[in-house]
């Protein structure tokens, strides 16, 4: 019963201790199992106890308060080795002596079994036999095999004893042989004998890990594990971080591993204290260098590490990296297999230490020192900016600004250990940044799997993404973006192919024992290449793998350091031709204006790159940017089939030009047009274009340095082949494909750069206000021809050829008679739309603007044979045999003012001509006789009097004043009998004028004129009285000669 009520005294006169020493120390160890009272109690009936010590008997009742008579050394000892001294106050020198004694004397060999004997009767022997034979460190044994103990009671005195053992590593005898020279080198060891270190000597050995030998490295790793179940154990530490652990962990037992976990996770907090976060860094480093210290960890994935054979090739007795674990897991998880929840946890609290702290990395330490000297203040930010600095001066443009190779090579490093790229709740920059935009767009994605970033990475741009969160984000992803097993549902779709097809490795992980060349870098462009082959391919990617693979690429669209290829390639020419342009897209888009100054590789790349837009235009930032809303309005279909392959930006092209484009969307407008210059440059820029026409490229133009030499070259063999009436040797889709492309450089002679170099000065004289687009520019120098420089004629003369011989090229007449082509010729080619519309031009529906395109187009034909191409197809033996010698004498590259239609009707009159020869010669007469424009000689000859003295649009009553002027003053009333007599009244009616002022050359010309209309005239109406009086008013000479002239039109 005494026994009973001296326990009860002693359990609360601790109570009131604990309560007195919170003024000291804000946690203090928890009631001691009374059994272990009892064993301490019998041991120190013959010993003099270190409360009885007068040296001690002061500092004891100020540290520990008032203790009673008899209590043993443990409960002592615990209470000053917890004591933090505040205000220099420690124990006198005799005072330490004495503690220092009797903590030798309780820990010793002799006295450590005697003192466990009675609470670990039944294992202590068992435990003891796991241990060397002839070793003496019997509390080494103890603490080692510590977890394997089933008996609470002396589980708790083994702790108590650690408690002490770790206050000072002489009291650990493997430590201090071991490490002996380490601790002289350090100046860990400046204690004096006899003092009290608190554990300062183990806090400087474990700061210097890197630096010690391999046995001192080992077994202070392995004391570093034994102090993992308790933060008390790591004595340093739990003085630094008593208050904190008050403040930031109220509710967390301290004598648990808990307490580590909330500190660690807290360690970011503001309100830390410097000193406590120190030690916590100190711990985490140990953390780092074996995965074991952190016992969290070990033991949440100790059945998983076995599984997956994480320790493969590594003895149980030697430390292993908290980053070999972590991929292994890793990889376990990426390759489809199973690691349970808590690990999981685990793992990713542990990839949040590796990203918070660069010291943690050694290979960082190590590769980045001078770096981190240069750029990023020596390292002295914490909670992960350092390695964001270092992450941001891999993408600077300037080589004097950017971080060494073996730098990269460790933040690579880094990022694989940290997957960094799976949860963007790993890494503490990305997370503080990025919360408000992941609140407000991506409240409702779960964390994991890339799931947010993707959600992030889809945000760029818009008016939520905020510039320190895409800074970050960018950061990250410039690391993912070069390795495609960073990427989880990249890797986890396309592992199969990557394997199979670009050889790739089996494993996500690399075996650190057996490491072969870094293949991630070089898989994914192998994958890129298998997605863009042709559907005949022998390889084919997986529809899922080919999902994931346009993901990736548009999302690292937006920024040019997110595609490997071009920013390894390009930094020197980013440095040099694009310093200022650092927005979404703009840094691509300035190399690709500037091709023609880059480099090699980065020419390469720029053009690959340039080729992937053309086929998916959603690869173009600004593009996809700016035209959401045309592609939805004008594109649903396209968008539909999944497959771009060139139809989006063909759609674009096609619909820029509407109204609402030009108002609403003129930013999607110059877009569209600017990648449409940008496709000048080689004609691999236009998808369709390329795949319909490249092999015919290979055999006709290997010569063709760009994508306009390219399409001259191509259009020329189509119009030969035509013309000819050859079967063509380039296919269907090929001309189709080609007909585009002149139709855009029709558009706008800015997509024509050899018609716009040729025309440049011609183009400042007689167009200089007139806005490129709408063909307005080339519709202007086909008017001004005349007067054009000599090259610049010659080259509007090759556009003619190419519209007349194709109207589906002819932009000004399918935009100007749109609606009368829907209505008139909807059921003919394109390719025949002028012809089509020739047979309309006088019908009341036509448009007016429509018809004067038409007539202007006729005009431009008649110069020419050659722009004529039914003409020219209908006529060409008697043009090879009659008029050879016409075409012989004038230039080939200019119009021949219808010199060779002259000659064609000279040898109708002869009668030489084929039947259907004929018939176009009689068709070219009929509209002459309606229009003088289309009569080249007749016009140039009465141009100065057109000029001065017609009313525009009247100009045809000019042919009929001379002869106004031979017939009679009142001519009689004439029937009207036909659609031609009818014209003809109307013309004898009008009012005479300027004749008098015309030159000779064309009163004969008109008067020519007027007996051919009279010709075709008698022929309508032959027993009309009124036709034979009109030919009979001429004079003499008309009248004999009327019948040959009418025969030479």
């Amino acid at each position: 019963m005494h026994s009973l009520l001296s326990l009860l005294v002693t359990f609360c006169t601790l109570n009131l201790v604990l309560t007195f020493e919170t003024a000291h120390l804000s946690t203090f160890p928890p009631p001691y199992w009374l059994p272990n009272h009892h064993v301490l109690q019998k041991r120190s009936l013959d010993t003099k106890k270190l409360i009885d010590e007068e040296s001690c008997a002061d500092d004891i009742k100020r540290i520990c308060g008032v203790l009673p008579p008899g209590t043993d050394d443990l409960t002592v000892l615990e209470c000053i080795q917890t004591y933090k001294p505040v205000d220099g106050s420690e124990l006198n020198e005799q005072c330490q002596h004495s503690v220092w004694s009797h903590t030798v004397s309780l820990l010793g060999d002799s006295g450590i079994k005697e003192a466990t004997q009675r609470a670990c009767s039944i294992e202590l022997g068992e435990i003891l036999s796991k241990c060397d034979s002839d070793s003496e460190n019997t509390l080494g044994c103890l603490l080692e095999h510590k977890d394997e103990l089933q008996s609470v009671p002396c589980k708790a005195f083994i702790q108590r004893i650690g408690y002490i053992a770790f206050s000072d590593y002489r009291l650990l005898p493997k430590l201090t042989n071991k490490c002996q020279k380490d601790i002289d080198k350090h100046s860990c060891g400046r204690l004096q004998s006899g003092s009290l270190s608190q554990g300062k000597t183990l806090a400087c050995l474990q700061t210097h890990l890197d630096d010690l030998d391999s046995d001192c490295h080992r077994h202070v790793l392995k004391v570093s594990e034994q102090q993992a179940d308790d933060i008390k154990l790591d004595r340093q530490l739990f003085l630094a971080c008593a208050a904190d652990l008050n403040t930031l962990c109220p509710n967390i037992p301290t004598g648990t591993s808990q307490a580590y976990k909330c500190l660690m996770h807290r360690r970011l907090d503001r309100t830390m204290s410097r000193m406590c976060a120190e030690q916590l860094a100190r711990r985490q480093k140990l953390i780092s260098a074996d995965f074991k210290v952190s016992r969290g960890l070990a033991r949440a994935c100790k059945d998983d590490i076995r599984t997956y054979h994480c320790r493969r090739d590594v003895s149980d007795d030697k430390d292993i990296r908290l980053s070999q674990i972590l991929l292994c897991l890793e990889g376990a998880m990426h390759n489809g297999s199973k690691v349970s929840l808590d690990c999981q946890q685990e793992m990713l609290d542990h990839r949040k230490i590796l990203l918070e702290d660069f010291h943690l990395s050694p290979e960082i330490v190590s590769g980045c020192a001078e770096d981190i000297k240069k750029f990023c203040d020596n390292g002295v930010q914490v909670g992960g900016k350092t390695i964001h600095c270092l992450m941001e001066h891999t993408r600077v443009k300037k080589k004097k600004e950017r971080i060494s190779p073996q730098c990269q090579r460790a933040l690579e490093m880094l990022v694989q250990e940290t997957d960094a790229g799976e949860d963007w709740r790993v890494d503490p920059i990305l997370r503080e940044a990025c919360q408000p935009v992941v609140d407000a767009e991506c409240s409702n994605v779960r964390g994991g799997d890339a799931r947010v970033i993707t959600c992030l990475m889809s945000r760029i741009g818009t008016k939520n993404m905020r510039a320190a969160c895409e800074a970050a984000l960018l950061q990250i992803q410039f690391f993912v973006a070069r390795d495609y097993k960073l990427d989880p549902p990249l890797y986890r779709e396309c592992r199969e192919d990557a394997i199979k097809s670009c050889h790739a490795k089996k494993s996500w992980s690399d075996d650190p024992n057996h490491m072969d060349p870094q293949r991630g870098p070089l898989v994914l462009p192998c994958l890129y290449r298998l997605a863009n082959q042709d559907d005949n391919a022998m390889v084919k990617l997986k529809s899922s793998c080919e999902e994931e693979l346009r993901r990736v690429m548009r999302q690292r669209a937006v920024s040019v350091d997110l595609e490997p290829d071009v920013q390894d390639n390009c930094l020197d020419d980013l440095a040099y031709l694009c310093p200022l342009k650092t927005g979404r897209g703009e840094e691509t888009q300035c190399l690709q204006d500037n091709l023609d100054k880059l480099i090699s590789k980065c020419k390469d790349a720029i053009i690959n790159l340039t080729e992937q837009q053309a086929e998916h235009i959603e690869l173009n930032p600004i593009i996809s940017e700016n035209c959401a809303e045309v592609l939805k309005k004008h594109c649903e279909q396209e968008m539909k089939d999944g497959k771009d392959e060139g139809d989006l930006i063909e759609c674009l092209i096609k619909h820029k030009n509407e109204p609402e484009v030009r108002q609403e969307h003129y930013k999607c407008r110059a877009a569209v047009e600017h990648f449409q210059l940008i496709s000048m440059k080689n004609y691999k820029f236009t998808f369709k274009f390329k795949q319909a026409c490249k092999p015919y490229v290979a055999r006709h133009c290997s010569l063709a340095m760009s994508k306009a030499d390219v399409i001259t070259c191509l259009s020329e063999i189509v119009r030969n082949a035509t013309l000819l009436d050859q079967k063509h040797a380039i296919s269907r889709d090929c001309r189709q494909q080609l007909r585009a492309q002149l139709l855009q450089q029709h558009e706008n002679i800015e997509f024509d750069p050899k018609l716009k170099a040729a025309c440049g000065r011609d183009i400042e004289e007689h167009c200089g206000n007139v806005v490129a687009g709408g063909a307005q520019v080339l519709e202007c120098l086909q008017k001004a021809r005349k007067v054009l420089s000599p090259i610049c004629h010659k080259s509007i003369f090759k556009v003619e050829r190419q519209q007349l011989t194709d109207s589906a090229v002819d932009y000004a007449l399918l935009n100007g008679c749109q609606h009368d082509i829907s209505h008139f010729c909807h059921d003919v080619s394109l390719s025949q739309a002028l012809e089509c519309l020739k047979q309309y031009k006088n019908e009341a529906g036509l448009d007016p603007k429509c018809r004067a395109l038409i007539l202007r187009r006729m005009v431009e034909q008649s110069e020419d044979y050659r722009l004529n191409p039914a003409l020219q197809q209908s006529c060409r033996p008697e043009i090879r045999s009659l008029c050879s010698d016409v075409i012989a004498r004038e230039p080939a590259d200019q119009e021949l003012e219808g010199k060779v239609v002259k000659c064609l009707k000279g040898k109708y009159r002869e009668k030489k001509l084929s039947v259907s020869c004929a018939r176009q010669i009689t068709e070219i007469m009929r509209e002459a006789a309606l229009n003088y424009k289309l009569n080249p000689s007749l016009a140039r000859s009465c141009k100065s009097e057109v000029r001065d003295g017609v009313p525009q649009g009247k100009e045809f009553k000019l042919f009929f004043f001379y002869f106004r002027s031979t017939v009679s003053a009142d001519l009689p009333v004439l029937p009207m009998v036909t659609k031609g007599e009818r014209l003809l009244k109307r013309i004898l009616r009008t009012e005479l004028d300027l004749l008098k002022s015309a030159s000779n050359s064309c009163s004969a010309r008109i008067k020519l004129q007027v007996l051919r209309v009279a010709w075709r005239l008698r022929r309508w109406s032959r027993r009309r009285k009124w036709t034979s009086t009109l030919i009979h008013c001429c004079t003499r000479p008309a009248r004999s000669t009327w019948r040959n002239s009418a025969l030479t039109l």
